[in-house]
């Protein structure tokens, strides 16, 4: 009887040990792309430095097979400079440029966000196109880096 009772209990103790889920340390490296959607639009005319702004993630974040940040993933950046259309003494032209602050990980880690250019911000520039207005739609998609390394916990 004590036999059985022995067998059954490392029976159940090794289906606890290989059914538990396991987690595993991914390493995010700094300068990893994350793509990213704006959720609203902005506009030289409104925009004000200090607003904040709501991105998506668009596509899954893989390292080493597994998804460390995923999609849909809101992600925040920030209006580092807007400027209206002046046409004043001197015609001054409108400016519009923005960072990203942050994201989360699956495992629930903030992760920070950078421009690609060495400024660290993004520059709206359409041009001549409509020389008294800067703007970005909801639709338009940007890449933004990882800033730092990271160790996750993921399944």
């Amino acid at each position: 009887m004590g036999t059985i009772r022995n067998l059954v209990t490392c029976i159940g103790l090794a289906w606890l040990i290989f059914a538990t889920p396991t987690t595993v340390a991914a390493q995010l490296r700094d300068g990893t792309i994350v793509h990213v959607r704006l959720v609203s639009p902005i506009t030289s005319e409104n925009a004000k430095a200090g607003d904040s702004l709501p991105f998506v993630v668009t596509r899954d974040v893989v390292v080493d097979g597994a998804v460390v940040i995923a999609r849909k993933t809101p992600a925040a950046g920030l209006i580092v400079a807007a400027r209206r259309a002046n046409w004043g003494f001197i015609y001054h032209r409108p400016l519009l440029s923005f960072a990203f602050v942050q994201t989360m990980a699956v495992d629930g880690q903030s992760i920070r966000l950078r421009a690609t250019n060495p400024f660290g911000q993004v520059n709206i520039n359409r041009g001549d196109y409509n020389h008294d207005l800067q703007w970005a739609t909801e639709g338009d998609t940007f890449e933004a880096w990882v800033a730092g390394d990271y160790a996750l916990n993921v399944r």
